[in-house]
């Protein structure tokens, strides 16, 4: 539950955060070099309320499993993309938490950060699923 918690508050603080400044995520997004221009501000609009409804669902009794999925698929994006810059030298600035520096990472923390919330998610989607079938019929 604590996992849980926690990993649903890093979505819910970085989406609500990236809500703030857009522009500062879309313009973090690009420092990746990954994605087309076209498809940087429907990104930059998008994952913020993504990453929202994610958090709320690892909060939910009923959504947890879907919560978890979600935070899987994202984290892993996140994994891929941080696994990208590395491999190219890029030092990016993803903006994962808005216009905050506090928590700011170079590009090598940045991957280890989403390689911990890519396990921690998948630790409770596989909790979520062994919990799911336990439950009796109804």
């Amino acid at each position: 539950m604590i996992l849980r918690t926690l990993i649903a508050g890093i979505f819910l603080i970085a989406g609500l955060t990236k809500l703030d400044d857009p522009q500062a995520f879309a313009d973090g997004i690009a420092s990746f070099h990954f994605f087309p221009d076209g498809m940087i501000n429907p990104l930059a609009i998008c994952v913020p309320y993504f990453e929202i409804f994610t958090g709320l669902g690892l909060l939910s009794t009923r959504w947890r499993g879907a919560g978890a999925l979600a935070a899987c698929c994202l984290s892993f994006c996140f994994v891929l993309l941080y696994a990208s810059a590395v491999s190219r030298g890029l030092e990016v600035s993803c903006s994962c938490f808005g216009k905050s520096q506090i928590l700011q990472a170079g590009t090598r923390a940045g991957f280890l950060r989403a390689a911990v919330l890519l396990l921690g998610s998948a630790w409770i989607y596989k909790a979520s699923r062994q919990a799911g079938a336990t439950k009796p019929a109804v």
